[in-house]
Order: structure tokens, then sequence, then C-alpha cells
């Protein structure tokens, strides 16, 4: 199955958002957002290409005059619907690429100061092969408050679930004591603060995270029994904070940092979103992730970058 190149890709979002900013450059507000990009990851020896597209459209048409372009629905809290769609690499050649759907929401009570949310997110794997099935999906909820104009405090509540049946391996004779069946289940809970400052001249914002994910893994054989030998879990907490420095309001740069409470895992990212036009916007990211703890001859190692493609009517 031939795949379009990253630049063919990039070329189709940044033609989709400069379209978008025909039609909404004549307006003082806007309702919809609509972006699309690509990222290219190098990790473990491999490269791997996804591509992301989503849209947003707010109940209540934002005003973007009060600050940085970037913050506006921040800044004015409005009821929302998302949809987003992805579609990455798949990391063996056994299966074809997943194709991930997302669809999202916020609504914000009355006064503006609480807002309530949901998610449900679904991937298929096209053309799969007979002796392989998965059905990942996962959910959440969220809740949050605006503790003045420039500051919200949020809490969430997420679980992911994902089953897998092998029913057999080539060559036939491997087929003995199949299928195995393996569930992978997460439950997450985190809090996120977000801040927005102004000193002279200068808007930045900053923003915290904290997110505790529990783990439950089980395999059971042909026969429906559990293989405690190689189930388990646990919990991983991760800790993130960033901040991103708005010099006009037309330029955004994001730096962020997120590493686990357990392992020597370090992650880095840089991003930059420049609204060249007040309604179309181009974004480029870098990422960059170390673990120190990684089995010896593997990768320790691994980036990727993206570019992105905003725009609003």
């Amino acid at each position: 199955m031939s795949r379009p190149s990253l630049l063919s890709r990039s070329l189709i979002a940044a033609a989709v958002a400069s379209g978008c900013a025909v039609f909404a450059a004549q307006a003082e507000e806007f309702s919809w957002q609509l972006s699309g990009g690509t990222r290219h990851a190098e990790a473990a020896n491999s490269d791997l290409d996804s591509w992301a597209i989503d849209g947003t459209y707010y109940m209540k048409p934002i005003d973007d005059s009060a600050g940085p372009y970037a913050l506006a629905s921040f800044l004015n809290p409005t009821t929302r619907v998302s949809a987003a769609a992805s579609r990455s690499d798949s990391l063996n050649d056994v299966l074809d690429d997943p194709t991930a759907y997302t669809l999202s929401g916020a609504y914000v009570l009355p006064g503006e100061k609480w807002y309530v949310g949901a998610n449900y997110a679904k991937s298929l794997v096209d053309d799969a092969p007979p002796v392989f099935t998965s059905d990942p999906k996962g959910y959440g909820v969220l809740a949050g408050r605006y503790l003045g104009a420039n500051t919200t405090l949020e809490l969430h509540l997420g679980r992911s679930e994902q089953k897998t049946t092998l029913t057999c391996m080539p060559p036939a004779q491997a087929c003995i004591g199949f299928p195995f069946e393996f569930e992978l289940n997460t439950d997450s809970v985190g809090i996120d603060v977000f801040h927005v400052r102004r000193f002279r001249s200068l808007t930045y914002s900053l923003q915290g995270s904290v997110v505790e994910r529990d783990n439950d893994v089980e395999i059971r054989s042909s026969t429906g029994q559990l293989m405690p030998a190689v189930a388990g879990g646990g919990s991983i907490r991760q800790y993130s904070v960033a901040t991103e420095l708005f010099p006009t309001n037309r330029l955004g740069v994001r730096v962020g940092y997120s590493r686990p409470s357990d392992f020597d895992i370090d992650s880095y990212d840089l991003a930059a979103t420049w609204f060249f036009k007040p309604r179309v916007a181009v974004q480029f990211g870098l990422s960059s992730t170390s673990n120190d703890e990684a089995p010896p001859g593997s990768s320790s190692h691994s980036r990727s970058a993206g570019l992105r493609f905003i725009g609003r009517l």
C-alpha cells in the first residue's frame, strides 16, 4: 500500500489551512479552527511517519483581539466540540498502519467559571491478517475551574483498553496452543494547572501537570487460563512542566519537559507557532527523549520533528 510522502502531506495541510484563511480573513471573530500536520520520528533505528487532522467548533464566536492569537480560546472560554483523526506507521510489517479517531468536547457552565468535558478515542487496523485482531479504545472525563481570568485548575480521569487476540503464528505447526489473548487496561488520573501572565510587553504562560497511570496486564492461554507468570501491572507517575513566551501576539515559543517518577527517562520538546496571517498559522515542533535505563544494545534516544498548519474561520 503506497503512502503519500511527508512533503506532499504537508502541502495538502498547508492548502487546507490557507483555504480556511481566505474565507475568514474579513471576519473579526472565528467559530472554527482546523489544522493538519505531519510528524517524522526516529527511534530504535527505525523511522516512523504520521499525520493528523482535527477540527474544533466553538458555540460562541471567539474574539482574538485580547491577547496572543494562540491563547484566544483560553482567554474566551466557551463550549466547544472537537473531532480528530490520525494515522501512523505500523511498528512491524504484519499489520497495516493503524488509524485513530477522537471525539471530544467541553461545556462551559453559566458564569464561565466551571467547565466539564469528555472524550472518546478508537483505533482501527485496516487489512489486519486473519490471525490477529485488536480493538484499542479509550475514554475520559474532566472538570475544571477558572481561578480568575488567567488561571485554570483541571482534574481529569481516563481509561484505555486494548484486547489483542493472536490465533496463530506461521508456520502452521507453530499454532499449537493458540489462541493467546493479551489484555491491557490503563486507568489514569491527573491534575493540570495553566496560568497566563504579562510582564511589561511580554505575555507568557506557565503549565504544570501530574498524571498517575495504573496498568493491568492479563495474558490468557487457549483454554482461557490466566498466565500469572507473564501478567502483571504497575503504576507510573508522570510530571510535566512547560512555558510559552509570546513576544508578539502572532508568535509563541514553547519549551516543555516531562519525566516519570520511577524511571530515568527525560523528555524535552520545543515548538514555535507563528500566525503569519490573523487567521492562519504554521507550527514547527521538535521533541527528544533520553532513556538511561535502556537495555544494552538498544536505542536510548529518540527524536521527532513535526509541522502543523492552523486555519480559523
